[in-house]
């Protein structure tokens, strides 16, 4: 019989090389990621999850789709998703709520607009004055639309009153938004990407104004509101993780701006966005910014609209601009 001390050996040894392969194989495993989005709205993302090998970085991607953003940001409190691609109001909402949240990159601007029908006789939204509105009410949308019209127009925003100088207000899915235009419940409605390339579209809508146009008639800044991704602090204390998903939101926004034919192939894929809106949700989208992280004149957009949403109830107060990581902030060149 063999010793004692060889089968004890045999086995330390056994163990020695299984727990090596173990750890050497973890080891070459990519870091995995959770990012999360709505299923109404288009990113600059959308780029990768049409097409991963644009991407180099070494990661694995979790994606999870949630129906509108009220359910995202939930997800997101909860530590359900790790990263979420957010409305800057929502995510203005996030900081203030956690501590544990923090805005890592932007991302494309939301292209919100005022639709009217093709053959409305308003050309101004000077003129919803007395008339009707469809908006999902209580979004960050909803919010800077009531802001925008009293400070240019001096036009009050609301559900339950009317008037002449009042603007009065439908509260509508999303998705639904069109349908009370075109069918005459509003006499106009606010929509965003893609749905805003399929009523002019297929609905021959006729776009009033941008929340671009408006909110540089209010603030001289032309690009805000737009979307931001929002990190926990899972993945920013993970500083190689942090700068792996970085690296992508900046491949996956290059790959949006400067290939069409990706773009259009996602918005079909991903949203069924008819083949002739496509084109033009990409045109009106491929200014997505593709630093690493945010930069300085970024970083005052956002702030920026906070400063408004806080002026228009939204957000209770200032979120803590200490968790907006810059390029400063990270160390890194834009």
């Amino acid at each position: 019989m063999r010793p004692l001390w060889v089968a004890v050996l045999a086995i330390v040894i056994v163990v020695v090389v299984v727990a090596g392969a173990y750890v050497a194989l973890t080891a070459s495993r990519p870091p995995t990621v959770i990012i999360g989005s709505i299923a109404v709205g288009s990113s600059a993302f959308d780029s990768y999850r049409a097409n991963p090998s644009i991407s180099n970085v070494s990661i694995k991607v979790n994606y999870v789709a949630l129906s509108l953003t009220p359910s995202l940001y939930d997800a997101l409190m909860k530590g359900e998703v790790e990263v979420a691609i957010l409305p800057a109001d929502l995510a203005g909402r996030a900081l203030l709520n956690s501590n544990d949240t923090y805005v890592i990159a932007l991302d494309y601007p939301l292209f919100q607009a005022i639709i009217v029908p093709a053959n409305s006789t308003i050309t101004s939204p000077a003129q919803l004055g007395g008339k009707t509105v469809a908006i999902p009410v209580g979004t960050g949308t909803y919010y800077l639309f009531e802001v925008m019209m009293k400070a240019l127009y001096n036009l009050t925003v609301s559900t339950n009153e009317t008037g002449p100088n009042v603007i009065h207000v439908i509260n509508v899915a999303p998705g639904e938004v069109i349908d009370a235009v075109a069918t005459g419940s509003a006499q106009a409605g606010v929509i965003w990407q893609p749905m805003l390339a399929i009523a002019q579209t297929q609905y021959h809508m006729r776009v009033l104004a941008t929340f671009q146009q408006l909110w540089q008639s209010l603030t001289g800044e032309p690009t805000a509101p737009f979307l931001v991704w929002v990190a926990t602090s899972k993945v920013v204390n993970d500083r190689p993780l942090l700068l792996k998903v970085l690296r992508l939101h900046a491949e996956a926004a290059y790959a949006w701006d400067h290939n069409e034919t990706l773009a259009v192939i996602a918005l079909e894929r991903l949203y069924n966005v008819p083949p002739q809106a496509a084109p033009l949700v990409w045109a009106m989208t491929n200014d997505t910014p593709a630093s690493p992280c945010i930069t300085q004149q970024g970083y005052q957009e956002l702030v920026s609209e906070w400063q408004y949403l806080v002026k228009a109830g939204f957000l209770s107060s200032m979120p803590n601009t200490s968790r907006v990581l810059t390029c400063s902030d990270l160390g890194l060149s834009p």
